[in-house]
């Protein structure tokens, strides 16, 4: 009896764990806006995030590929209009987003800030 009581604590364990991460994913999945306008989409991808340019020159593109735990997200950010793919990630603040990019992986800053519609 006692090795139901251990087997039933345990899947409760990983149930509990299982929908920790998914009521964070709501968190930043969905439509944001970025200080110029420009449509930002973030969905589940992989393990992570994937964010992706929905209007504009750059639609379809990707900005930003993250995954970890919220508040802050690390993986790399691409700048579209020069392919350039730097190490950085998504930063959860007071209700937006800062997307962060970093140089030699020490010099980040927030390199643009996005707001819900």
């Amino acid at each position: 009896m006692r090795r139901v009581s251990t087997t039933s604590a345990l899947i409760a364990l990983c149930l509990a764990a299982g929908l920790g991460h998914a009521q964070a994913s709501p968190q930043i999945v969905g439509d944001w806006i970025s200080e110029d306008g420009t449509q930002i989409e973030i969905a589940p991808c992989g393990a992570g995030f994937c964010a992706r340019i929905a209007s504009g020159r750059y639609s379809g593109e990707s900005v930003a590929t993250v995954s970890g735990s919220l508040p802050e997200l690390k993986g790399q950010v691409r700048d579209p209009r020069s392919n350039d793919t730097y190490d950085g990630g998504l930063r959860l603040v007071d209700g937006h987003l800062e997307l962060r990019g970093c140089l030699a992986r020490v010099f980040c800053r927030t390199v643009q800030t996005w707001t819900r519609p």
